[in-house]
C-alpha cells in the first residue's frame, strides 16, 4: 500500500528557507537535525529540515551541496518546475502583504478564472526569495459542481501572518506527458482524476504572469490524492524546447509515498511507466530505507518504509 507522505523541495540555503516558511506562511519545524548536520540523500549530500506546512501537507527541505546557493534556473514550462499554491479567503490583501516580504516577488495581477470548472477562482503566481514558483489561489463563495471535490475547507491558518491564509491548496508539476503522469496518480499511486481543461496564452501574458516569454498551449488536470491532497499537473506544448531539470536542482520537488514494500513499488513504476531507480539507500533525506525513481516525465517519486 502507497500513502502520500509529503513532498520536497530543494533550495539554495534551507534554514533561510525554513525561517521563510515557519514566519511567514506558519509552517512548524517537525525536525531540525539536518538544520546543523550533513545527512545524505541517496548518495547526495545535504542538509535537510522537515516543515509542516499545515494539517495535510509535509516538506522536506533539502539543501545540496552540488547547489547551494546556486539561483532557480527553469521557467514555468520546463519539464519538473513545480509550484506550492497556498489557499486565502481574500486574495488581494494576501498578495499585497507577501510583496512587502523580503526576497518574494508577485508576478503581474490577480486573475479571475470566467469560465469553465474554476470560473470566479481567483489566482496570482510568486516568486520565493530563491526564485522557484508560489501561487496564491481563491476559491469562490460556491465552487462549481465539477470542482467541488478538490474543495476541503479550509480554515485561516493563525500561525502565519498573512491574512486569511488557509494552508496548501495544491501542489503543482509541469510534466512531459499529461495523460502518463496522470495514469502514474490513479493506477499506481491511489489518486482520483478531477477536473480538466486546455488553456491557450499568449506571449504578453506568459511573460506578465510566469515571467517566460513564449506563447504555450496548457494542457492541464487535477488529481486528488486522499482526502486532502491536490496534484495539479500541466503539459505546456511550445515553440520552444523545454528542459528537463534534476534532483538537485534549486526549485527541484518531488513527491513522497510511504509504503509496504518500497522495492516493490519501485519495480511496479519502472515496469509501467518507465521509471529507473536514481539511487535506493538509507540516510535521513530519505526519512528511512527507500526508492527514488526518475524518468525525466516532471514527476520523481519516493518511496520509503
Amino acid at each position: 500500500m502507497n500513502t502520500l507522505d509529503g513532498f520536497s523541495m530543494a533550495v539554495p540555503d534551507v534554514d533561510a528557507a525554513a525561517d521563510l516558511f515557519r514566519t511567514v506562511f506558519g509552517a512548524e519545524l517537525l525536525s531540525a537535525d539536518g538544520s546543523d548536520t550533513l545527512v545524505d540523500d541517496h548518495g547526495a549530500p545535504a542538509r535537510s529540515v522537515l516543515l509542516q506546512l499545515d494539517p495535510q501537507t509535509r516538506l522536506r527541505l533539502f539543501a545540496y551541496e552540488a547547489t547551494a546557493g546556486a539561483p532557480f534556473d527553469a521557467s514555468v514550462v520546463d519539464i519538473g518546475t513545480a509550484h506550492f499554491c497556498f489557499r486565502t479567503g481574500d486574495i488581494e490583501q494576501a498578495a499585497e502583504f507577501l510583496a512587502q516580504c523580503p526576497g518574494i516577488r508577485i508576478l503581474g495581477e490577480v486573475m479571475e478564472i470566467p469560465e469553465g470548472a474554476l470560473r470566479h477562482h481567483k489566482w496570482v503566481y510568486f516568486r520565493f526569495p530563491w526564485g522557484a514558483y508560489g501561487e496564491l489561489q481563491e476559491w469562490p463563495e460556491t465552487p462549481s459542481a465539477e470542482a467541488a471535490e478538490l474543495f476541503h475547507g479550509q480554515a485561516p491558518v493563525t500561525a502565519s501572518p498573512v491574512p486569511t491564509l488557509m494552508g496548501i491548496d495544491h501542489v503543482g508539476y509541469s510534466v512531459r506527458d499529461l495523460d502518463a503522469a496522470v495514469a502514474l496518480l490513479t493506477d499506481c499511486l491511489g489518486g482520483r482524476r478531477g477536473l480538466g481543461s486546455v488553456i491557450s496564452t499568449g506571449k504578453e501574458l506568459m511573460d506578465r504572469q510566469f515571467e517566460t516569454p513564449v506563447p504555450a498551449l496548457s494542457k492541464m488536470a487535477m488529481v486528488r490524492i486522499g482526502e486532502h491532497t491536490n496534484i495539479e499537473l500541466f503539459e505546456h506544448v511550445v515553440d520552444e524546447v523545454r528542459r528537463t531539470g534534476d534532483r538537485l536542482a534549486v526549485g527541484a520537488s518531488r513527491m513522497v509515498f510511504r509504503s509496504d514494500d518500497p522495492a516493490g513499488s519501485g519495480a511496479e513504476l519502472s515496469r509501467r511507466f518507465g521509471f529507473s531507480e536514481a539511487a535506493t539507500g538509507t540516510g535521513a533525506g530519505a526519512g528511512g530505507t527507500g526508492v527514488l525513481l526518475t524518468a525525466g516525465s516532471g514527476l520523481d517519486v519516493e518511496f520509503t518504509a
